[in-house]
């Protein structure tokens, strides 16, 4: 029996919201040493453009927090998406998260 940790993680969607797990999780297990691999779905795919261009999705994702309530039709006006992807950036940047394409590159770097 082989002790060398292996760890699989499925990236199903290709959105903004979407994009930070597999790449937070598989760059913090390749970092501790796990054997790690992502597979991309067909909506995962697009993750692997060279350039990247992601929105959030918050009409597929009814648990996301808003900042203030906003109606669903609101939501689907145009700009709406745009606006929030950029919010949700913002917020990552200031939380001190890295963007989804320096993720990326750290998992390509660990071998992912």
């Amino acid at each position: 029996m082989s002790d060398e940790k292996k760890l699989a993680i499925i990236a199903t969607k290709g959105s903004l919201d979407w994009a930070y797990p597999p790449f937070i999780l598989a760059s913090t297990a390749a970092a501790l040493g796990y054997d790690t691999e992502i597979f991309f779905t067909f909506y995962g795919l697009v993750l692997l453009k060279k350039k990247l261009n992601l929105q959030v999705t918050s009409l597929g994702n009814p648990a996301m927090p808003m900042p203030m309530p906003v109606p669903v039709i609101m939501q689907s006006m145009p700009g709406m998406q745009s606006m929030m992807s950029s919010m949700m950036k913002k917020k990552m940047k200031s939380k001190g998260v890295a963007s989804v394409e320096v993720l990326r590159d750290s998992c390509i770097e660990a071998e992912v």
